[in-house]
């Protein structure tokens, strides 16, 4: 009986969950994309065009940017935001931990690429 009142309840919620993750309806087709080297751009360029495609508009910064801003007077400006830069120390501009999370938390996306070597600040964002 519990099994049946579980699947009644995922069926009933799938109409929901395709909407809300409907590339053809995104909330905010902005994105922000911090690299660590504008050679990235160019060698995960299949992924990028692929967003690009659908089309998101995507904002390519070194994530050592002074003018990094995901929000101005109180508004986000970004849908989602990518972080390419495993080996950051810090970011430039109004970016730290905290905004991530807040970022995040308020029901924004966040793509983040790391490896073994990622640095400490990567590391307690997706911590």
């Amino acid at each position: 009986m519990v099994k049946i009142s579980i699947f009644l309840t995922v069926i009933s919620l799938i109409p929901l969950l395709c909407t809300s993750f409907s590339p053809e309806n995104p909330t905010d087709r902005r994105i922000l994309v911090l690299l660590d080297d504008l050679t990235l751009k160019s060698s995960h360029s299949i992924f990028f065009n692929s967003l690009q495609s659908r089309e998101f508009m995507l904002d390519f910064k070194l994530s050592s940017d002074p003018k990094i801003n995901l929000q101005r007077c109180g508004r986000y400006l970004y849908g989602a935001l990518i972080l390419f830069s495993p080996s950051i120390k810090f970011c430039g501009g109004s970016l730290d931990v905290a905004v991530v999370l807040d970022f995040v938390d308020i029901d924004h996306d966040l793509i983040v690429a790391a490896d073994t070597s990622a640095s400490d600040l990567i590391r307690e964002i997706a911590t």
